[in-house]
């Protein structure tokens, strides 16, 4: 019996199975395989999720099953009728589904669907299409809530007790809202974002040479991360960066393989990326000079101002800096939370020169965007109070047991 595959095991297999299958759907569509094998893989991306139902036994699978059932099933009973999922994913969804290539949108019809971006979700959401038969504004839009799935197991596996992975979901839940359900992808780019995070960390922290399994998690995780939105590979470089930086720092060793993990993984955003080149296609950012806007914005009144105070409108979520700062000698102890604290406050560095130098009203795109951009900042700062609290149980019951 002891050579049965554990809960933990099932949950592992089913995230990468999830991972591994999406990816092989991207890349047969890179390919021109638009048929029958784009719709096998599909149903294997769904037969892997469906794995996860074996590991219930474990609380954490079964609290990360849970949420993520309840958010598919209310997903597919409310339409598709917010901006970006309407009229960026599910579009480009319905192009791809309607002329069977992953290229469709690089024609740059419509430019204002931002047909620069990358098209994994779009798809996966083509794909669902495919298997019913018919496209729609309900059964693909539910891919977006159920690609949750894979990253959430790999973030639950990361932390020993389910109740502290309980308030982590309680906080994406908080955090989320409607963009769990509504198409959204900006919670996926920061549950990925965490989930980069978590798994390159189990790498960083083995005791002894990294298994391939746990290297093949981290790269898949960073290859799905970067395929979400433009916004998924800076986050993840941001995320990988402080990882091999804290580990130099720290043990004055460089995790070669982590870096070249990364490397390898943003390999099919950069073929993308050369394809879109290649069409003409522009990006609204890239295209205008960011530079001359944010020495503007600078030098304007009021203007840097106005963008730090939409960046920290959500007060609540410096909680846990607080808590950390009170804890500090604990929190500098732990890798993983002084990595989760760096890289989202980088991130956050990030997200205030892009609003600097952006070519839109500065007032617009702050009052649409900045409470979707500003959720990787959110959600790593909300694990790393999790971890700290996680692994504190943890020493408590040892001591306990001593």
């Amino acid at each position: 019996m002891s050579s049965l595959p554990t809960a933990p095991d099932l949950a592992g297999r089913a995230a990468l199975g999830m991972l591994a299958s999406a990816l092989l759907c991207y890349g047969a569509a890179a390919l021109g395989l638009m048929g029958w094998p784009l719709v096998v893989l599909f149903a294997a991306f769904l037969g892997c999720g469906l794995l996860s139902l074996a590991a219930l036994r474990d609380g954490r699978v079964a609290i990360v099953v849970s949420i993520v059932a309840v958010l598919v099933v209310i997903s597919l009973g409310s339409p598709g009728d917010d901006w970006d999922p309407r009229s960026i994913w599910l579009f480009h969804a319905k192009r791809i589904y309607l002329e069977g290539t992953l290229y469709a949108q690089l024609d740059d019809y419509a430019p204002w669907s931002h047909n620069d971006y990358p098209v994994l979700v779009p798809l996966l959401m083509a794909s669902a299409a495919k298997l019913v038969g018919q496209s729609n504004e309900l059964f693909p839009k539910a891919i977006a809530p159920l690609l949750l799935l894979p990253a959430l197991l790999l973030i639950g596996s990361s932390l020993r007790s389910r109740q502290w992975l309980a308030l982590f979901v309680l906080g994406l839940l908080l955090m989320g809202g409607e963009m769990l359900v509504n198409g959204y992808l900006d919670v996926a780019v920061a549950v990925y974002a965490v989930a980069a995070l978590a798994t390159a960390m189990r790498l960083r922290e083995a005791r002894v040479a990294p298994r391939g399994v746990d290297l093949l998690a981290f790269a898949l995780v960073i290859a799905v991360l970067s395929l979400l939105k433009n916004e998924g590979v800076v986050v993840a470089g941001v995320v990988v960066g402080f990882v091999l930086f804290e580990a130099l720092v720290r043990e004055r060793r460089l995790y070669w393989k982590v870096a070249l993990a990364f490397v390898v993984a943003v390999l099919p955003l950069l073929a993308w990326m050369f394809a879109v080149s290649s069409a003409g296609v522009g990006n609204d950012l890239a295209t205008t000079d960011m530079k001359a806007q944010a020495w503007a914005r600078l030098s304007e009144q009021g203007g840097s101002a106005l963008i730090l105070k939409r960046l920290l409108v959500p007060e609540w979520v410096l909680l846990p800096l607080l808590v950390m700062a009170v804890m500090w000698r604990r929190s500098v102890r732990q890798p993983t939370v002084v990595v989760a604290i760096l890289a989202a406050l980088a991130y956050g560095v990030v997200l205030y020169l892009v609003y600097l130098g952006t070519p839109h009203d500065l007032n617009w795109h702050l009052r649409t965007s900045v409470s979707r951009t500003l959720m990787p900042v959110m959600l790593l700062l909300v694990y790393a109070l999790v971890v700290l609290m996680d692994r504190r149980t943890a020493q408590n019951r040892s001591g306990s047991v001593a």
